[in-house]
């Protein structure tokens, strides 16, 4: 419903000018007209009673010498008059003496005028006494005063309808000015509004455009001095918000170049401690890979309790190096967009079974027990990616939960599956829940010892999580240990056929192989390896004389190359190279410190497997014995 307070400015301003007039000219067309009738009604009796009079001194005579004819005649004369509808004359009896009506008098005729209600004026017919010359009366006298006798009575009747005429004319006037000052008043109030609501109007138009953003436009200054005023102040916040707005424009544009050029010097750095990252990771690989190898080597040999001993430790140390090389590979991978996923649906029982037998003798071995509940349920994720997320949450969680129970287990939530890693340890507080998943935190190592991790492998996660698009919670009251839990799509289980079983391992005696790696430490640790096995090792880190040295040469029945073996060639080209020459697909294994995903992905396209350094023995005899049986 719409109400006076939703009026626009010239509605109101009409109301204001308009209804004031109109109400003062309703109050005096009202008292006037009412004046002027009551004029009219008193003149209409006046002159009725003034007809009465003149025919009740005309008829003196004809009443008092019953002269009827006389009488009649003046009754007519005054029913000639306006309005006058009937004219009667009665004698001191009342009876009628002269009648005289308009028309014929009908009962129709006196109904309507019974029903008009006219107005009726009597009069009385008076006049001197007769005086008698009677000697015999005493009381009679000559000269004495006659007094005034009644001989009878006159009756005028008279009409309204010229009255209800003249009142009917009056109105219609009245109305007729009425709706005259009326309309002159409402053209007068919307010619006056137009004056100030155009302008307000305009105004308003103006301030509408500025909150669109245009303050190019200006209220054009007009009307009186206060609409002007209005007009100026608005023009002048307008000049003053475009003055703002253009200072807070550079202010910005300032800002973002200037934002524009710490993002890019950050991206630059992170770029640069990527490359570094990745450079320095490739080049501590060479060396870690030869000492990984060395110290298989050295622990395959017979040795005395003490030196045993020593090897162990040793190898030990080397595979604690080689975690923390993972670790910071990782990190440099994820950072750069380098590390590709491959979404597919698989089973999670066998994760869980190969993390029972990674970690299990762990956890015998400082007192800890490790549980994990059987599941069907199967997930869609990357297998490996999830099974290094996974990793790393077992061996944080078998880190800080000394002598406790680390468990395993997964449930089914709708079409989502919660996988979570508990643990009885002391906990995490609240305000460093968030904190564990940045690079090198750790909570409960001050000292830094080297044995407990970089402090990357909950950082390793969060950004897999983020990759993998898994949710990633985290849920822990100090001295009540602490639960991660992963949320991954659920998948439909199908049938995973079965196939031969896996061949028996067997010795890798005899087995040629043909080794091509340019770093001499690498060379020479794989060859000792190799050996170990015993294999046959063709060895050279100078593959421009590779071609002339095998020259008569029987084919190998391996080739086992690294990636970078020259400044112009890589060890794909040599592979190829050496399959010409032999004229044969000898098998082949490539060995790169480089984790780029143009290596990977050059690799795969070549159908040629790819072993990152530091190479683990087990892995490089697996593969192997897998390349020999295919």
């Amino acid at each position: 419903m719409i109400t006076p307070n939703d009026w626009d400015i010239r509605p109101r301003a009409v109301l204001i000018a308009a209804l004031p007039t109109t109400v003062m000219a309703l109050v005096l067309i009202a008292y006037f007209t009412s004046s002027r009738l009551s004029d009219l009604e008193d003149a209409h009796s006046q002159r009725g009673k003034a007809l009465a009079r003149q025919l009740a001194a005309a008829s003196e005579y004809g009443v008092f010498s019953g002269n009827l004819e006389s009488l009649r005649k003046q009754a007519n004369s005054i029913l000639q008059e306006r309005d006058v509808v009937r004219v009667a004359v009665f004698s001191p009896l009342q009876e009628v003496l002269a009648d005289s009506t308009r028309g014929t008098p009908t009962s129709a005729g006196l109904s309507a005028r019974e029903h008009s209600r006219p107005l009726l004026f009597r009069e009385q017919v008076t006049g001197p006494g007769i005086a008698l010359d009677d000697t015999f009366l005493e009381t009679g006298s000559s000269g004495a005063a006659q007094a005034q006798v009644r001989h009878g009575e006159v009756l005028v009747e008279m009409s309204r309808d010229s009255l209800r005429a003249e009142e009917s004319r009056l109105l219609r006037n009245a109305i007729l000015m009425v709706a005259a000052v009326l309309f002159a008043s409402v053209a007068l109030a919307l010619r006056m509004s137009r004056g100030i609501s155009g302008p307000i109007l305009r105004i308003a138009s103006t301030v509408a455009s500025f909150g669109q953003g245009n303050l190019s436009s200006r209220v054009p200054v007009e009307g009186g001095k206060s609409l002007r005023t209005l007009a100026e102040g608005v023009n002048d916040m307008a000049d003053k918000l475009s003055a703002s707005r253009e200072d807070l424009e550079r202010q910005i544009a300032a800002a973002t170049r200037e934002l524009m050029q710490k993002k890019e010097e950050a991206e630059r750095g992170n770029q640069a401690k990527t490359r570094f990252l990745a450079a320095a990771s490739h080049d501590l690989r060479q060396p870690m890979h030869a000492l990984g190898l060395f110290v298989a080597e050295l622990g395959q040999k017979q040795h005395a309790p003490d030196t045993r001993r020593l090897v162990e430790r040793i190898a030990v140390s080397a595979e604690t190096m080689e975690n923390l090389l993972d670790s910071l590979l990782d990190i440099s991978r994820l950072d750069a967009g380098v590390l590709d996923r491959q979404i597919k649906p698989f089973p999670l029982q066998p994760l869980f079974e190969r993390i029972d037998v990674d970690y299990r003798r762990e956890a015998e071995l400082h007192g800890q027990r490790l549980r994990l509940r059987p599941t069907s349920l199967w997930v869609e994720s990357d297998p490996l990616l999830l099974e290094r997320i996974l990793h790393n949450l077992i061996s944080n969680a078998l880190r800080y939960a000394p002598r406790g129970t680390v468990m395993l287990a997964c449930r089914k939530r709708g079409q989502k599956v919660r996988i979570e890693v508990r643990d009885n340890g002391p906990g995490i507080s609240p305000d460093a829940q968030e904190a564990i998943f940045q690079e090198f935190v750790q909570l409960d190592n001050p000292e830094r010892n080297r044995a407990k991790g970089l402090g990357l492998g909950l950082a390793i996660v969060r950004r897999l999580t983020d990759l993998l698009s898994h949710r990633l919670a985290l849920r822990s009251t100090p001295g009540h240990g602490a639960l991660f839990a992963l949320e991954l799509p659920l998948a439909t289980a199908s049938v995973i056929p079965e196939g031969a079983p896996p061949p028996p391992p067997h010795s890798l005696h005899g087995l040629h192989v043909l080794l091509v790696d340019d770093d001499e430490l690498a060379l020479a640790s794989t060859t000792g390896l190799l050996e170990s096995w015993g294999c046959t090792v063709t060895a050279t880190d100078t593959p421009d004389t590779l071609f002339s040295t095998l020259a008569g040469h029987t084919p190998p029945d391996m080739i086992v190359c690294d990636y970078r073996v020259g400044s112009t060639v890589d060890g794909l080209a040599v592979i190829r190279g050496l399959r010409q020459h032999f004229g044969r697909q000898v098998p082949a294994i490539i060995l790169s410190g480089d984790t780029s995903a143009t290596t990977t992905g050059d690799a795969q396209r070549a159908g040629i497997p790819l072993l990152h350094k530091p190479v683990r023995p087990a892995r490089l005899r697996a593969l192997l014995q897998r390349k020999t049986q295919a």
